[in-house]
């Protein structure tokens, strides 16, 4: 083994440090200014763009402010996908459960590369069975939403 004056989990520590202050949340006007020349989603239509830039100023304060407070509340997973990446984890199945964009609970199932679709497959159903059984031995119905089915990232 090689000698350095730190380890692995030191690397880990500041490369989650990092991750984090390059996903702070920045001010209300940053926000706005980000959202400018960015398309809104729900509006393009037809090969038409509308841009948040569009709006009017009342409607794009309100809507930076709104973007603003998602970002101060999402939780930091900076640590979660700094050890998905040391750990070369990089396809990802994303679960939810609740009603539409409430989700109410969500899993996320990581594993390397070469994993054949047959087990990934398992591994998914197994998790999605699990997690119904248990909500349905308490009572609560609360529907899977239907998420991306999986996701392979090139990290290195």
């Amino acid at each position: 083994m090689t000698d350095f004056p730190y380890t692995d989990a030191d690397l880990r520590a500041e490369a989650a440090r990092q991750y984090a202050e390059v996903l702070r949340a920045p001010d209300r006007l940053e926000v706005e200014d980000e959202m400018q020349g960015s398309p809104i989603p729900s509006r393009t239509r037809d090969g038409q763009t509308v841009r948040w830039g569009q709006l009017s100023g009342d409607d794009l304060h309100d809507a930076a402010n709104d973007v603003h407070e998602l970002l101060d509340d999402a939780p930091d997973l900076s640590r979660w996908a700094i050890n998905l990446s040391g750990s070369v984890l990089t396809r990802t199945t994303d679960l939810a459960w609740g009603y539409g964009n409430n989700w109410h609970l969500a899993v996320q199932v990581a594993h390397r590369r070469g994993v054949d679709d047959e087990l990934h497959t398992a591994l998914i159903d197994a998790v999605r069975d699990a997690v119904s059984r248990v909500l349905d031995e308490r009572g609560l119905s609360l529907p899977q939403i239907t998420q991306q089915t999986a996701t392979e990232e090139v990290t290195r």
